[in-house]
């Protein structure tokens, strides 16, 4: 059922009756207002999904090779360290398994994680009003996670065609400064100040009211401060894993 809240935002839109793939994705970009309002009346959760999870191979696919490398000489650099007896072949060996199930466990991770954060949002945004029926929510969370894979995708094709592997995403404000010269936890809320991240967190305002028939002050307040809080929490536990790390080293 929708109320009052949301038929008025309803009627800010013209609602289409029908809409291809094309236009979803394209209103996604261009035109959220209008892809959330057709979400709230047919919400689809199967062809989103699917995009996700093919996008998010295709980015681990992209990446595999350059972190191959790295697991060799992180699995042979800790086994001399240890005192072990591991070889380069059996590094290798270990590297080509943790390749495959990095590749192979993608999709799956990326629809858990979708799962798990729909969850969570749902339960917050209940909280500014949204209304009830998981359906809609799924659907429009899996549309927002696109945003975010693109980055993904558009960091992995960076990586493949440079050699470069930059931990941080290459839209981020983290990638043009030094964690050295501003320190951890700055550098921290650096990595989430990121284009795809920023914007998927602009889409969750609107998709909650647009979706989910929230008051616009309340989604846009509540997607704020989620924003703060796990920008804060990432950068501390980064600070933190960090200044532990130099710890051991020392």
């Amino acid at each position: 059922m929708i109320n009052n809240t949301g038929s008025l935002q309803m009627n800010e839109v013209v609602i289409p009756e029908k809409m291809n793939i094309f236009q979803r994705i394209g209103n996604l970009f261009f035109s959220p207002k209008k892809l959330f309002a057709y979400t709230a009346k047919k919400p689809t959760i199967l062809f989103p999904l699917i995009v996700l999870c093919v996008f998010s191979l295709l980015s681990s696919l992209l990446t595999v090779e350059q972190f191959r490398d790295t697991y060799i000489d992180t699995l042979y650099s800790t086994g001399k360290a240890m005192g072990g007896e591991i070889t380069v072949d059996e590094a290798e060996s270990f590297a080509n398994w943790m390749a495959i199930g990095t590749v192979a466990s993608t999709p799956l991770v990326m629809a858990a994680t979708w799962l798990i954060t729909t969850l969570i949002l749902y339960l917050v945004f209940r909280l500014a009003g949204c209304e009830k029926g998981l359906k809609k929510y799924f659907s429009m969370v899996a549309y927002i996670s696109i945003i975010s894979v693109i980055g993904q995708l558009l960091h992995g094709l960076y990586i493949y065609f440079t050699g470069d592997i930059m931990a941080v995403q290459v839209t981020s404000l983290a990638s043009l400064i030094n964690a050295d010269a501003v320190g951890n936890f700055v550098y921290g809320i650096a990595t989430n100040v990121e284009v795809f991240n920023i914007w998927t967190y602009i889409l969750y305002g609107i998709g909650f009211v647009y979706t989910g028939g929230a008051k616009k002050r309340g989604a846009y307040i509540v997607t704020a401060l989620i924003f703060v809080i796990v920008t804060l929490v990432s950068a501390s536990f980064l600070s933190y894993s960090s200044n532990l790390a130099e710890i051991y080293n020392f």
